[in-house]
């Protein structure tokens, strides 16, 4: 009898064992199917990256009207305006890689533009990096309110053209190199007391370092505190007043037009 009942015991817990793992690989095989693909464009500028939050390797930077695939819609990190989707632009047999969901229209929506025109409404600041230029302008509601010199990329290190959204603000911080020591891009710590992160490498800042910005500061030029020196290491750098007053006035999610 016991024999019997173990038998019993044993068919049965077999079976249930079975259903569950039939009923999680069919859940699983439901997850990883893909929805009905579609065609989006890029509205500006947008990093790829291997996952759903700006923490995540960047593998590429998209200008703003390249076509994409998506593939599948996930739940992320908010960067601005209170969007938590992202955009899976590679198959799900291929390695991940998303895009921010405010930076993708369908394509039939049209793309963004990369024009230095400022929107009429909301707030944008538009950076030119023309050497002869090197200026920083504010708009509100189509209206310029602030301008200030500023020096952007050297000439190895250029700050990418194309249309950004400032997602990150910080204060009274410390930036260390991400080139090492002997490196010919390297810098000692920095301190920086108001940086706009608008790209996920990139910032709007001011540099106490510097004497002078604007025309020629991206480019090999005398300057009072540092001597000869160069641009800067792609940042958009203005001084401390400036700075201060673009981070009391820009909120996340204010846009960023980078020209020339």
């Amino acid at each position: 009898m016991r024999k019997t009942l173990k038998r019993h015991s044993y068919l049965l817990s077999t079976a249930l064992c079975l259903a569950l793992t039939l009923t999680f690989l069919s859940a699983a095989t439901s997850f990883a199917t893909p929805v009905s693909t579609w065609t989006g464009v890029t509205t500006s500028a947008a990093n790829v990256r291997t996952g759903p939050t700006t923490s995540a390797a960047r593998v590429a930077t998209y200008g703003a009207g390249t076509r994409v695939t998506v593939y599948a819609s996930v739940r992320g990190q908010i960067v601005w305006g209170g969007i938590s989707t992202w955009y899976r632009i590679s198959s799900l047999s291929s390695a991940p890689r998303y895009i921010y969901g405010g930076l993708i229209a369908h394509a039939s929506s049209g793309g963004g533009s990369t024009s230095s025109a400022p929107s009429g409404q909301g707030k944008v600041i538009v950076v030119n990096r023309a050497d002869n230029v090197q200026r920083l302008y504010a708009y509100e509601n189509g209206k310029l309110v602030f301008t200030t010199p500023v020096t952007t990329g050297s000439i190895n290190l250029q700050t990418y053209l194309g249309t950004w959204h400032i997602y990150r603000k910080l204060q009274n911080v410390w930036f260390h190199s991400p080139w090492p020591q002997g490196s010919p891009y390297y810098y000692a710590p920095v301190f920086v007391h108001y940086a706009m992160d608008y790209d996920g490498a990139l910032f709007l800042h001011d540099a106490t370092w510097r004497g002078v910005f604007g025309p020629g500061t991206d480019r090999r030029h005398y300057d009072p505190k540092l001597g000869w020196t160069d641009g800067s290491h792609g940042c958009i750098e203005m001084s401390l007043s400036s700075a201060q007053w673009l981070y009391n006035w820009a909120g996340i999610g204010t846009t960023v037009k980078v020209i020339d």
